[in-house]
């Protein structure tokens, strides 16, 4: 097969990917005029409760997944055993640990509660989120099949239908009943019950496969390690908001969550991509132009995701503030303040879809102890810096913190990835469209131009590229040929 036809193809499921993604992802978005609305949730501080309600959730996903899922992507592309055996032995370990979890999260919910809340009162949440991480377990499974047999519409439509009951079940229990933040987890934990009967039919012939115990010793000696490079990410992810509540208290964790919302826009494309990537790259491995595809890959990753920081950035402060029926907008006005951060969140995202395309050699060379090393500094410098910057700084504190952790975390796996599967890179190009990038950020934040001057500048943006000579004449020829195709 020819670069252009993995580059292709790698393209194709990364589309379909990335509309399941957007949609799943704009959960978040779409309920944010009624998150942030007094209406419906009371305050910043309520709001703050289900961000970290979702960051408890979030940081505990890995200790139940244990690094299985991505040791089942691996193994299953070795074929030194039975791919069915492979997922049965994942499933049976999997599950029986995320019933021993969820049993101890259940009964010492006033524990958990007291962490995470500050409050014991807060126990009833920590029991419903244990119901729900027992009822994703049995879902991510499953959706591993989808992307391994590269299915990537079915995994999508399902990801859309998830996406539509949860949508409808929160405007029922928030909108409709105004249950504030207890309705949204009624309506998570119907939604991961619906999930898990729709993905059934999806493993029933893989679930009649035997338990292997030297696959479950492979699938664990691989899967193992990653655990605590999850945890370290995690911190990355999660422990400003944390901390926030703790330093800040929750009616700026409230305004910190919802504006951080916006920032994780560009995670729908790294998500996406990241989905379709890992596949994508252990399929191709072993073909002699899989390193040149991975150098165009990240070119072209950087460019798109580049142009997403830089269009989002210098739109959002006035995006937020459309008027929408019911006399709410976008996002609630007492959240404006705290649009400022959201370039910096997205740049932060920027670097951590370039660390996910550096987890090439990682992967393929088997080297997955090594993950740690790299998120490991990263929660250090997370952790540190929150603490030194957040009480002087505030909100921006906390968001120049995790642009600092995932610039560590991507620099560092680079070193490492340079060291163990060396590919050469267009570094030239990356270097232009991090440069760019800087500069459009410094304009923006130095010289605040208004909107007019800011549509200028966006709409200069294909006439420097162009001027630049940034695109590659066999890159231009492409793009027209698909243009009189259609």
């Amino acid at each position: 097969m020819s670069i252009k036809s993995h580059l292709k193809n790698l393209t194709r499921h990364s589309l379909v990917y990335t509309i399941s993604t957007f949609i799943q992802r704009t959960l978040g978005l779409v309920m944010m005029p009624i998150y942030t609305s007094e209406k419906f949730l009371a305050s910043k501080a309520d709001y703050g409760d289900l961000s970290l309600f979702y960051a408890f959730t979030a940081f505990m996903v890995v200790l139940y997944l244990y690094g299985m899922d991505s040791a089942f992507m691996r193994y299953y592309f070795l074929g030194k055993h039975k791919r069915h055996d492979i997922y049965k032995t994942a499933f049976l370990g999997v599950s029986a640990n995320a019933l021993v979890l969820s049993a101890i999260i259940f009964f010492s919910a006033p524990y958990f509660a007291e962490i995470i809340f500050s409050s014991a009162d807060y126990s009833f949440p920590i029991q419903i989120s244990a119901a729900i991480l027992f009822l994703d377990t049995f879902s991510n499974l499953p959706y591993l099949i989808l992307r391994v047999e590269e299915k990537s519409t079915h995994f999508s439509v399902i990801k859309i239908v998830r996406f539509l009951i949860e949508l409808g079940l929160n405007i029922l229990f928030v909108v409709y009943y105004k249950m504030g933040f207890i309705g949204v987890l009624y309506a998570n934990i119907i939604a991961a019950f619906i999930n898990v009967i729709i993905l059934l039919p999806y493993q029933v012939s893989y679930l009649k496969g035997s338990w292997n115990s030297g696959a479950f010793k492979q699938l664990a000696y691989f899967g193992i390690p990653l655990i605590p490079n999850g945890i370290a990410y995690l911190i990355v992810e999660v422990s400003d908001k944390l901390l926030m509540n703790h330093l800040l208290g929750k009616e700026l964790l409230g305004l910190y969550s919802a504006n951080y919302k916006f920032g994780t826009i560009l995670v729908m494309l790294v998500m996406a991509f990241r989905t379709a990537w890992q596949p994508f790259f252990l399929k191709i491995a072993e073909k002699k132009e899989a390193k040149e595809v991975y150098s165009r890959v990240l070119t072209y990753f950087t460019l798109v995701g580049v142009i997403i920081v830089i269009l989002v950035s210098y739109l959002i402060e006035y995006l937020v503030q459309i008027p929408l029926p019911g006399g709410i907008t976008l996002l609630g006005k007492e959240y404006w303040p705290g649009t400022s951060i959201i370039p910096i969140i997205l740049t932060s995202y920027l670097f951590y879809g370039l660390y996910v395309n550096f987890t090439v050699g990682i992967y393929i060379k088997k080297k997955s102890h090594l993950m740690i090393i790299f998120t490991g500094l990263a929660a250090l410098v997370n952790v540190g810096s929150n603490l030194y910057l957040m009480p002087a700084y505030g909100i921006m504190g906390a968001a120049f913190a995790t642009f600092l952790s995932y610039f560590v975390m991507a620099v560092t796996i680079f070193i490492a990835n340079n060291k163990i599967y060396p590919i050469k890179y267009d570094y030239s190009r990356i270097l232009f469209l991090l440069g760019f990038l800087a500069v459009m950020l410094v304009i923006f934040y130095y010289f605040q131009p208004q909107i007019w001057s800011r549509i200028i500048l966006l709409g200069s943006t294909p006439i420097i590229f162009w001027a630049t000579g940034f695109f590659k004449r066999s890159e231009i020829d492409t793009v027209k040929s698909l243009i009189k195709m259609r």
